[in-house]
């Protein structure tokens, strides 16, 4: 295995290429490394130098791509966030020998000490890879900085390189080559309107109907050469970017995803299962706290049986009520079998069971009035 490339069809982020992408202010093309997508302007991206070099309007906020295929990241306007300074091996550095050496004496010796003239792209496919360095002897040359997961020189004293934004930089792991989705799999789309509307040019495009599809549930027809996925939501077809889509989890609840789920299943919750969301207001929005919030909405479904139509790999439970989709905390539902199931689940069910409760309502306040 090559010592860049991980396993599982992974690849380390040392260096990558957006083709057909173009910087909106230096005009690199195409973006190396990260791309950085504002939401506020149509088909305006940035690279990397450019994004952190302050340049566009700072109070628009931007997404983040490290790779053509990878989960898209929402952030902050960079005027609300802080700098810190680069060190490392910029123009200036003094270097020596890395531990990826082999090219013999160039450097005068072992120990020998070089300049750092530049920063360069090894070859076209990998931008900023290598530098050039002048050695003590004067002879000069390109080295491996990054390329490939190659080191062919270390620091010995770092220079600076200018500020970046820390927490807008991603954390380093191994990244898929590309999102893949089988047909008949669930997917779930992002829930947010600036996203997708941002990611769907060239990619299907976005209309303003696709707002009905946001955060919802739909199994994948298909996956085409692009990259693009076309995805079936409640009995339309739609082409969307692979970068807003969430796979979602094929197996049941665990015990850690949910105790109140496990224990009430027995086994866990699993698409296809009914399930009575809790009846207590006050609780629902405490536990809806960091799985899909909580909105007016949701009253509806207090105490109503509702069908689960998947499980995301947060081990939320998603569910459907009616033409609506909701995401539950699997702390806030809980199974139901035999006639209660068939009983309450779909919308006739929903109905009965909120008119009980509107006449158990009705009669608790007239007893505790009178």
């Amino acid at each position: 295995m090559d010592p860049w490339r991980g396993g599982d069809g992974c690849v380390l982020l040392v260096g990558s290429l957006h083709p057909g992408v173009k910087c909106a202010n230096c005009h690199v093309d195409p973006i190396p490394g990260a791309r950085w997508k504002c939401v506020a302007c149509d088909d305006y991206d940035l690279c990397s130098l450019c994004y952190h070099g302050d340049k566009h309007n700072l109070g628009h906020a931007f997404l983040r791509l490290e790779t053509p295929s990878s989960k898209v990241t929402k952030l902050p306007p960079r005027k609300d966030c802080s700098k810190v300074q680069a060190q490392g091996i910029f123009p200036g550095a003094v270097v020596t020998r890395g531990r990826d050496w082999k090219h013999g004496d160039q450097d005068g010796g072992d120990g020998k000490r070089g300049k750092v003239v530049d920063i360069r792209p090894w070859n076209d496919e990998f931008a900023r890879s290598a530098v050039r360095v002048r050695w003590e002897n004067k002879h000069e040359n390109t080295y491996r900085l990054g390329f490939q997961g190659k080191t062919d020189v270390l620091a010995v004293t770092a220079t600076s390189g200018g500020h970046y934004y820390k927490y807008h930089l991603p954390i380093i792991a191994l990244e898929p080559l590309q999102r893949s989705f089988g047909a008949d799999e669930y997917v779930r789309v992002d829930s947010d309107l600036e996203t997708v509307r941002a990611m769907q040019p060239n990619h299907g495009e976005w209309m303003d109907k696709m707002r009905y599809v946001l955060g919802r549930i739909g199994k994948v027809v298909r996956q085409f050469d692009t990259g693009d996925v076309k995805v079936l939501v409640d009995g339309e077809e739609w082409t969307l970017n692979p970068v807003v889509l969430d796979s979602m989890m094929p197996t049941t609840t665990t015990s850690r995803q949910g105790a109140r789920a496990e224990a009430s299943s027995g086994g866990g919750i699993k698409s296809g299962d009914s399930v009575r969301v809790i009846g207590d207001v006050s609780k629902l929005k405490e536990l809806q706290k960091g799985h899909g919030g909580f909105n007016d909405n949701m009253r509806k479904v207090l105490g109503c049986v509702v069908t689960v139509i998947g499980i995301d790999k947060d081990g939320d439970v998603h569910v459907k009520h009616g033409d609506q989709q909701w995401c539950l905390n699997p702390q806030a539902v809980e199974k139901v079998e035999g006639s209660e199931a068939s009983g309450g689940a779909g919308e006739d069910g929903d109905g009965a069971e909120m008119l009980r409760r509107l006449l158990a309502s009705a009669l608790l306040k007239a007893f505790v009035d009178k």
